[in-house]
């Protein structure tokens, strides 16, 4: 029998009322006191072997949970939800959500007494207790709650910062945390800050997602790191100080959701929003540490006991809201940065379980919160809300585990020891206790330096010894509790941890001494941006660099031992740096802005040392970087200093016309190159709209002496644009380029013409020539969408749709024939082909047959549909659709129809599972022959280690993401799991077209749709009428009627195999030679 609560007879009142920050504030004070109950779970998520699952609390002890975090006496205070879906507007103007605080008060694990510590809260999104207060996010603002009295309700409100924006969807402010250096920390959304000073005085502002601290009074507010990502949710804090956080949509298509090393100064993607450009750049955004796919990442941990194995410790636990799952993370070092390693440590098969938080408790059990099923407002997977489904907070333990006694240290009185006493217990095995105890020796002040240097200067057990590991946790202990005490004599100790022999102490110090700004540590500094051996070390000590250029403590000319920005600058061009140690080395000589020290590096004779201080000149805000001295570094063989250089070009403009003696030399080389490919590409891209760049290509493409490579590159420049109209010359290139020998130039010009509607008779040539190859003829017709087509381009089309045709060639004739204009003739002809269409084409081609409100061709569809061996491959919701368009005579036979359809789809799913159940083991060689071969025709839409189509989700890393069952399902079922960002998308214009697809790419002014046959149409947002995202996926039913059992066993454990550790390698293919 487990224990939850009740919902007590008694409502107790607190009059009074809130009259602003720092003010007394009204509450209702819920209690809710535990009786004994059978608990009711929906269904326990699974947990590893060796570990067990219990209800920690549930309704009405709590409802709709979101994040929580613990105080010192192991209570829980939980940001929790009304279970309501509200806009920003009216959450401002009746705010219904609240901060619970519950307790367990008899020590069995699960939580017995709740009570409101704060109602009427906007969206709360956090919550961390330290010193005697509740410090939560709230939008739009930071808030300090304190309880006074001590009976669990908030007697005072203080906003710290604000104002942040936020629309009610949750991709706003979350936190706080705390830093081992005594800041608070928070995340916040896309939507926007606006800060003032006392006088009113905007002194920060932005659109950007970021990461902020501030001192525990609100002062001091500093961004750690942002960019375009739409929503950072939580961070967590390694020993050494180094931020690991987990963010939603951190690349946008296809969506990825990510954990991330967040470093100082960090320009984060997504590249595709222009609010990256409020943050200094480096070079490219900084990467994602671990790519979890499209799974809402919301609250992590990082795990500190040892209560769950040695194994464990330092690990990372993340809950992924779409997919029912908290994945666990092992982190190991990777030169500056990290790697992980993941792994499913808890699953759930119930729709409704949403974890949004996962915590751990001082006795090492891990806490996981299930937020229910209310949540909806930008959910890509709750599409409904549940509010009846109120969430509840699990308890996971190691079975047999180690009990630890006073896991909080209640019996131990800190504020009574002395520094020394206290220092005892910088190694304690409690990681509670560790806490209060650096905090405690923090607020002694200049009375615990002695013992702190003392800790610090304690000899290292010799290599391998087994308490190593614990020796050095006590230093980096001594090393956060002198980081906090804010006076010049901790300073030197902390200088002192520089040369520690632990590679996490002198992290730790760096840090420390680059957020105190010492100006005296310099010279040591200095000596380990060139000596230390670890590259996190080095890293650090150019983060604590810049900061003290920064703060004024340091020139860039350099003096004595002092470092120099000519150092810095040299210390990044190190063969085999990683972009994060590059990415400080660069930011602290942005940092200095000190131009005069940087420029003369524009001469230097190494190329990487140029490109360094381009990289510097062109983001310090004096910006004197001046146009002569960018052009003059384009005359190089040094590929990242040309791209670099291009790049910078890119942004000013005026500037792209100085590039085309370079451009005309590389576009004529005989040998150019993929990267080199690259680098003009995206140049050329950036720069389409210039006048003297749309000059360049046309006149490089009516040179008939271009080389092959050249002219192909130059021609994907041309499709790629998304000019709303081609420049004439770019057209007649395109016209001029259907009738040359290659067959790759001739289908990019065919697909570009045909995709923009650019119809001649160059392009109707094509269609009707026979010796041309037929897909390119099928491809060709895509021109004319919308309108009718001759007898004999149909009859093509209908030819290339039967049977005896390959499946994706099927496919994308079926494409052209639902885009045209058919006449009731033609649409009875496509109704009476769909009784042999095949499980990949039916859908499409069925759309084909819109006016099935005419009884000629609803009797056509009908007959066939009836007799069609692949009627379940068309989806029932598709069908429905129609369904209500019949004639009335022929209603019946619809209905028949549906219920046979619907039939199959139960049938589909009961399968499914028997299918999962008897899946054998799949050979992976033959899976990947499978994916890329032609009865499959995956690679068509999909891609894998670069090669294949880009319609759906890349799928390199999908082993990563998705287990059997869910692979399985998506080839079986591909419209029940729809990948965002993926989604097909029916989109009317003005004149009365319909397109089916996914947004490939989208401006200000048009979307491109990109259908399964990798065509893509551009559409004018101005000319859209109505655009609708469709339930069903464009990914083609059917590939378990088409592939045999073991062919489907092989393919699924292809694309298991698709893991970021095991990436395939992109194949060349004679179009890419």
């Amino acid at each position: 029998m487990a224990r939850v609560g009740s919902l007590s007879a008694s409502l107790l009142v607190v009059f009074g009322c809130w009259l602003g920050a720092g003010e007394p504030v009204a509450v209702a004070e819920e209690v809710v006191s535990a009786v004994t109950v059978k608990p009711t779970p929906r269904r326990l998520p699974r947990v590893p072997e060796g570990f067990s699952i219990e209800v920690a609390a549930a309704s009405p002890l709590v409802k709709y949970p979101m994040l929580a975090g613990f105080d010192h006496r192991g209570r829980l205070f939980i940001a929790e939800s009304a279970g309501k879906n509200i806009r920003s507007a009216d959450l401002v103007k009746n705010p219904p959500n609240l901060i619970r605080m519950i307790a367990d008060t008899d020590g069995d694990g699960v939580f017995d007494r709740s009570t409101i510590f704060a109602d009427k809260m906007t969206l709360p999104m956090g919550a961390l207790w330290h010193r005697g207060a509740l410090y939560v996010a709230s939008p739009p603002n930071i808030w300090r709650l304190r309880d006074f009295d001590d009976d669990g309700v908030a007697d005072e409100r203080t906003i710290l910062v604000d104002t942040f924006g936020f629309s009610g969807n949750a991709a706003s402010v979350h936190g706080c945390f705390l830093g081992p250096n005594g800041r608070l920390y928070w995340c916040d959304g896309r939507h926007g800050h606006e800060f003032r000073d006392k006088a009113g005085r905007v002194f920060s502002k932005g659109k950007a997602a970021r990461i902020f601290s501030c001192r525990l009074d609100g002062s001091d507010v500093q961004t750690w790191c942002g960019g375009g990502m739409d929503n950072p949710v939580e961070g967590d804090f390694l020993s050494t100080g180094e931020m690991i956080g987990s963010v939603n949509i951190f690349l946008g298509r296809p969506r990825v959701d990510c954990l991330v090393h967040w470093v100082d100064g960090g320009a984060y993607p997504r590249f595709d929003q222009a609010c990256v450009s409020e943050f200094p750049k480096t070079g490219p955004l900084m990467p994602p540490l671990a790519r979890m796919g499209h799974v809402a990442v919301s609250g992590m941990t990082r795990y500190r006991s040892t209560a769950f194995g040695p194994g464990y410790r330092n690990n990372l636990f993340t809950t992924l809201f779409n997919t029912h799952k908290v994945v666990r993370s092992v982190v190991a070092r990777s030169g500056a940065t990290f790697r992980t390693t993941e792994s499913d440590f808890l699953v759930s098969d119930d729709p409704d379980f949403h974890p949004t938080d996962v915590l751990e408790d001082a006795d090492g059990s891990l806490l996981v919160i299930d937020t229910g099923g209310w949540f909806r407002i930008g959910c890509p997977v709750s599409k409904v809300a549940k509010p009846d489904i109120h969430g509840a907070i699990y308890r996971i333990r190691r079975v047999g585990g180690h009990r630890q006694k006073d896991p909080r240290g209640a019996f131990l009185d800190v504020a009574r020891l002395t520094p020394q006493a206290l220092a005892r217990y910088l190694n304690d095995p409690r990681p509670v206790v560790r806490d209060r105890v650096i905090d405690r020796l923090a607020v002694a002040g200049l009375d615990a330096i002695k013992t702190l240097e003392g800790v610090l200067d304690e000899p290292s057990p010799p290599a391998g010894a087994r308490k190593g590991g614990a020796s050095s946790r006590r230093r980096i202990g001594a090393v956060w509790a002198l980081s906090r005490i804010d006076h010049d004599a901790s300073l030197v100790g902390l200088r002192r941890a520089l040369s520690d022999s632990a590679v996490d102490v002198r992290v730790a110090a760096a840090r420390s001494l680059g957020t105190r700004g010492d100006a005296g540590a310099t010279e040591i500094l200095a000596d380990h941006l060139v000596r230390d051996p670890s590259p996190a070390v080095r890293r650090g000590a150019a983060t604590a660099l810049g900061r003290i250029m920064q703060s004024g403590g340091l020139s860039g000319t350099g003096t004595g031992s002092a470092p120099s920005v000519k150092q810095l600058l040299e210390a990044s061009a190190r063969p085999g740096i990683d972009r994060f140690e590059e990415h400080a080395l660069l930011f602290a000589v942005i940092r200095s802005q000190d131009a005069a020290a940087t420029r003369p590096l524009l001469a230097d004779r190494r190329p990487a040392v140029r490109r360094a201080a381009l990289i510097a000149l062109d983001q310090m805000e004096t910006r004197q970087l001046v146009r002569d001295d960018v052009v003059r570094l384009l005359d190089t063989d040094h590929p990242g200093l040309q791209k670099t250089a291009l790049e910078v070009i890119a942004r000013h403009d005026g500037w792209a016309e100085e590039t085309r003696d370079l451009l005309e030399s590389r576009l004529a080389a005989p040998d150019l190159s993929e990267s080199g490919q690259q680098i003009i590409r995206g140049f050329l891209l950036a720069q389409q709209n210039d006048e003297s760049i749309q000059a360049l290509v046309s006149d490089q493409l009516g040179d008939k002496t271009l080389k092959l490579t050249a002219r192909r590159l130059l021609l994907d420049v041309v499709s790629r644009s998304t000019l709303a109209t081609l420049p004439d010359p770019w057209r007649r290139s395109l016209v001029a380029s259907l009738s040359h020998r290659d067959d790759a130039i001739r289908e990019t010009a065919v697909r570009t013409l045909a995709s923009r509607g650019l119809r001649g008779p160059e392009l109707a040539s094509v269609c009707d020539d026979p010796r041309q190859d037929v897909m390119l003829r099928v491809a060709a017709m895509r021109a004319w969408a919308g309108q009718p087509l001759v007898g004999k381009r149909f009859r093509l089309l209908l030819s290339q749709l039967e049977t005896r045709q390959p499946p994706l060639q099927r496919l994308a004739a079926a494409r052209v024939v639902a885009r045209i204009r058919l006449d009731r003739d033609q649409q009875v002809a496509v109704g009476r082909h769909l009784r042999l269409a095949g499980p990949l084409e039916m859908g499409v081609l069925f759309k084909a047959c819109r006016d099935v409100s005419d009884p000629e061709v609803a009797r056509a569809v009908l007959e066939s549909l009836e007799n069609a061996a692949s009627l379940d491959s068309l989806d029932s919701a598709v069908w429905r659709r129609a369904l209500a368009e019949l004639p009335p005579g022929l209603k019946k036979r619809g209905e028949s129809l549906l219920a046979r359809l619907d039939d199959k789809q139960a049938e589909r799913r009961q399968a499914l599972e028997q299918q999962l159940a008897n899946l054998a083991a799949g050979d992976v060689k033959s899976g990947r022959e499978t994916f890329f071969g032609k009865k499959a025709a995956c690679s068509g839409c999909h891609t894998v280690g670069g090669r294949g189509g880009r319609v759906g989700p890349d799928l390199t890393t999908i082993g990563d993401i998705r287990q059997r069952g869910d692979l399985l399902e998506s080839i079986v079922m591909p419209s029940a799991t729809l990948a965002r960002g993926f989604r097909s998308f029916t989109v009317v214009t003005t004149a009365g077209r319909v397109h089916t697809g996914v947004i490939s790419r989208e401006t200000t002014r048009e979307i491109w749709i990109r259908s399964a046959d990798l065509s893509e149409t551009r559409v004018v947002r101005a000319e859209i009428e109505a655009i609708k995202e469709s339930e069903t996926s464009i990914m083609p039913r059917g590939l378990d009627k088409t592939l045999s059992r073991k062919q489907l066993a092989d393919l699924v454990a292809f694309l298991r195999s698709c893991r970021a550790g095991n990436a395939q390698k992109p194949q060349t293919t004679p179009a890419s030679r």
